[in-house]
C-alpha cells in the first residue's frame, strides 16, 4: 500500500507538472478540450433521453376531435406562386383566409382584381371562395402582422387548427434564395416558436425553371 501510494503520488506530480510546463505546447487538449467534449456529449445524450421520454406514446391515435383547419395564406401580390398556394389550399378546408399587408398600389390592384382573379373562377368551380384579408402595418412592417393575425386567430377558435401556407421561391442556385425568401423564414420561425401546438406551418414551393 506504501508503494502503490508513492508511486501514485510521483504520478500525480509528474502530471500536474508536465500539464503546467508543456500547456502551451498541446497539454491544454488534456485540460480543457477532453473534459469540453465528454460534458457537451452528457448534455447532448440527456436532451435526446428527455425528447424521447416526453414524446413516447403507446395508446392507439387519437381519432376524436377531427375538423377541417383553417387556412392562413399570405401573399404579397397575384403571381403564379399565389395561385399555386391558393389551390393546395383548396384541398385541406373551405375557410380560407388570404392575408394582405396593406402596401399601397399593390393593395388597391389585388382588391381590384380579386373578384376576376379568384371569386369568380371559385364560384364556377364549387369551390369555397377565400376570403381576402388586408391587413394595416402603419410602419410598413409585413411579418408582425401577419404572425398577430395567425396567433389571435387560433385564440379565437379553440377548437380548430390554424394552417398557414408560407408560399416560396426554389432558385436553382442556393446564392439566389437568400434574395427572396427573407420574409417567409421570418413568419415561419415566429409562429413556429410561439409554443402553441394548434399552428401549423406549411411551405408550398414553386421551382424556377429559369
Amino acid at each position: 500500500m506504501v508503494l502503490n501510494g508513492l508511486g501514485a503520488l510521483a504520478g500525480g506530480i509528474t502530471t500536474v507538472l508536465v500539464l503546467i510546463t508543456k500547456f502551451v505546447d498541446g497539454a491544454w487538449i488534456t485540460v480543457l478540450l477532453i473534459p469540453a467534449l465528454i460534458l457537451m456529449m452528457r448534455s447532448v445524450r440527456r436532451h435526446y433521453s428527455h425528447v424521447a421520454q416526453e414524446i413516447q406514446v403507446s395508446t392507439p391515435v387519437c381519432t376524436a376531435d377531427l375538423s377541417e383547419p383553417v387556412v392562413l395564406l399570405p401573399i404579397d401580390r397575384w403571381s403564379l406562386v399565389s395561385e399555386k398556394a391558393l389551390r393546395y389550399a383548396w384541398t385541406l378546408s373551405r375557410e380560407i383566409h388570404v392575408l394582405h399587408v396593406q402596401c399601397g398600389e399593390d393593395t388597391d390592384t389585388l382588391r381590384r382584381q380579386w373578384g376576376d382573379l379568384v371569386e369568380k373562377p371559385a364560384r364556377a368551380a364549387g369551390l369555397a371562395r377565400p376570403q381576402l384579408v388586408v391587413l394595416d402595418s402603419p410602419y410598413r412592417f409585413i411579418v408582425k402582422p401577419i404572425v398577430d393575425y395567425a396567433i389571435q386567430l387560433q385564440i379565437a377558435q379553440p377548437d380548430r387548427n390554424v394552417s398557414v401556407l408560407i408560399p416560396e421561391l426554389v432558385e436553382s442556385h442556393w446564392y439566389h434564395y437568400l434574395l427572396h425568401n427573407n420574409r417567409p423564414e421570418a413568419i415561419r420561425a415566429l409562429l413556429l416558436f410561439n409554443g402553441n401546438q394548434r399552428i401549423t406551418v406549411v411551405s408550398i414551393p414553386y421551382h424556377l425553371v429559369s
